[in-house]
C-alpha cells in the first residue's frame, strides 16, 4: 500500500489527533493513529484512548491497487512528520507491517501495526443534537472551567455539568473548595430532541472540554453537537471529536446558593486581583519546602484590606470599595480566589459574604438574567 500526503495537512491533522493517544494502557494499538483510505483520495485518521477520540477525513493520493488500515505510533510519527521537508510524504506500508516514511531523500522506517487492532469507535449518531456558537461555548467553557475537580471520589465533580434549552445554556462545575455558574440566553439552532422536547442534562468530563477548548475557535461559526446516551459528538469541517459522558447525577448546586446575604461589597475585579498578585509572592513563598497559600481578607468600611503573612515576611495591600453591611475578616486560599477572579466576565463584581465560616459569592454587579455568572469560594479557617 502507497500513499502520499501533503506535509502541512498531514501535521494539521495530526496534531489535534494527540489529544487522544493514550500514554499508558496495556492495548498497544490506542497508543497510535489509525489510518484508513477513503477510494484513492481520501483517508480517514482516527485516534481513541477508551474515553475520547477523534476522526478527521484529510486529502491524499493512494498510488496503489488498493487501499487499506495501518496504526503507526503517535509520538514517534508526530516527531518524523514535524522535521520532514516541506514536500510531499510518501507512507508505504509492507506485508509485514514495515512502514516507510520518505520525503525528498529522508527516509524513515517504522514499524505499523494492522488496522484491525484498534479498538471500535462508539456509533458517531444521535437523536439530540443542536448547534451553537463557537465563540460563545468557549468562552462559558473557559469561565467555568477553574473549578471543574480532578480525580474526585465523587465522579460527577470530574466534570461539567450542562443544561440546555431552546434558548438558554447553563454550565455548573464544583471541586468542593470553589463553585462556578454561567447562565446565558443565547441561539441554540437546529435543536432536535429524541423526545421531541428539547431539554438535555449532561456532564462532561473535565479533560474532554480542556481538549476542546483547543480545537473551537472564537468565532461566531457554529458547531454541531450530537449527543447519545454515553457520548457527545461536536462536528466540525472535516473533523469529529467525541467523548464518553459522566453517566451519573450532578449535585442539587441550587441547594449550596444563598438567595441573600447580610454583607455586600461591590469593587472592581481588576484591582483585587492586583493585589491577590502582589499578595502571591508571600503566599506563594516556599518555607521549609511548603507554601502557605492562605490570605486574609478585612472588610472595614469603605476599604478592603489583603493581607498575608509567613516566616520570611509580610505583605499587606488596600482597596477602595462600596460596602454594605457589618465588617468581616475572612481567610481564603489565595489560589483559589484568585483562580475565580481571573474567570470574572465582569470588572464590576459584588462580593456577597455572611460569616467567617460561609462561602464568598461572586456575581457581577450590574444583574442580567439573561447573562450571568455566579462563583462561589470555601473560606479557610483563621489562626
Amino acid at each position: 500500500m502507497k500513499i502520499v500526503f501533503n506535509k502541512s495537512e498531514l501535521q494539521a491533522a495530526i496534531a489535534p489527533a494527540l489529544c487522544a493517544v493514550s500514554e499508558r494502557n496495556t492495548i498497544t494499538a490506542i497508543e497510535g493513529i489509525y489510518f484508513e483510505t477513503e477510494g484513492f483520495d481520501k483517508c480517514v485518521i482516527c485516534s481513541y484512548d477508551m474515553e475520547k477520540g477523534i476522526r478527521e477525513v484529510i486529502n491524499c493520493r493512494v498510488e496503489s491497487e488498493e487501499g487499506g488500515t495501518f496504526i503507526i505510533n503517535a509520538a514517534k510519527l508526530s516527531r518524523i512528520i514535524r522535521v520532514m521537508p516541506d514536500e510531499e510524504i510518501v507512507f508505504e506500508i509492507d506485508e509485514k507491517n514495515l512502514c516507510r516514511i520518505t520525503s525528498g531523500i529522508s527516509k524513515f522506517e517504522l514499524h505499523s501495526l494492522p488496522g484491525s487492532d484498534f479498538p471500535s469507535l462508539p456509533m458517531l449518531r444521535g437523536n439530540n443534537s443542536f448547534k451553537i456558537s463557537k465563540g460563545k461555548l468557549k468562552s462559558m467553557i473557559s469561565e467555568i472551567q477553574f473549578a471543574i475537580a480532578v480525580n474526585d471520589q465523587r465522579n460527577a465533580l470530574n466534570g461539567a455539568y450542562f443544561e440546555i434549552t431552546e434558548d438558554r445554556l447553563k454550565i455548573v462545575s464544583c471541586n468542593g473548595n470553589m463553585l462556578a455558574m454561567r447562565d446565558c440566553k443565547c441561539e441554540i439552532n437546529e435543536a432536535t430532541a429524541e423526545n421531541g422536547v428539547f431539554d438535555l442534562r449532561f456532564i462532561v468530563p473535565g479533560k474532554t472540554l480542556t481538549e476542546l477548548l483547543k480545537l473551537i475557535s472564537d468565532t461566531e461559526d457554529e458547531v454541531n453537537v450530537t449527543l447519545t446516551r454515553k457520548h457527545i459528538m461536536f462536528f466540525f469541517e472535516n473533523m469529529t471529536f467525541f467523548s464518553r459522558l459522566i453517566d451519573t447525577e450532578y449535585i442539587d448546586y441550587n441547594r449550596v446558593i444563598r438567595k441573600e446575604s447580610p454583607i455586600n461589597v461591590n469593587l472592581s475585579c481588576a484591582a483585587f486581583v492586583s493585589s491577590l498578585e502582589r499578595t502571591a509572592l508571600v503566599t506563594e513563598d516556599r518555607i521549609m519546602g511548603q507554601a502557605r497559600s492562605s490570605v486574609k481578607c478585612s472588610f472595614e468600611g469603605d476599604i478592603l484590606r489583603v493581607s498575608a503573612a509567613n516566616i520570611a515576611g509580610s505583605v499587606t495591600d488596600e482597596i477602595s470599595v462600596e460596602h454594605t453591611g457589618e465588617d468581616l475578616l475572612i481567610g481564603f486560599n489565595n489560589r483559589y480566589l484568585l483562580d475565580a477572579l481571573r474567570s470574572c466576565p465582569q470588572d464590576s463584581i459584588t462580593l456577597s459574604l455572611a460569616t467567617p465560616l460561609m462561602s464568598m459569592q461572586i456575581e457581577g454587579t450590574a444583574k442580567d438574567s439573561d447573562n450571568s455568572f455566579l462563583y462561589m469560594v470555601l473560606p479557610v479557617k483563621m489562626a
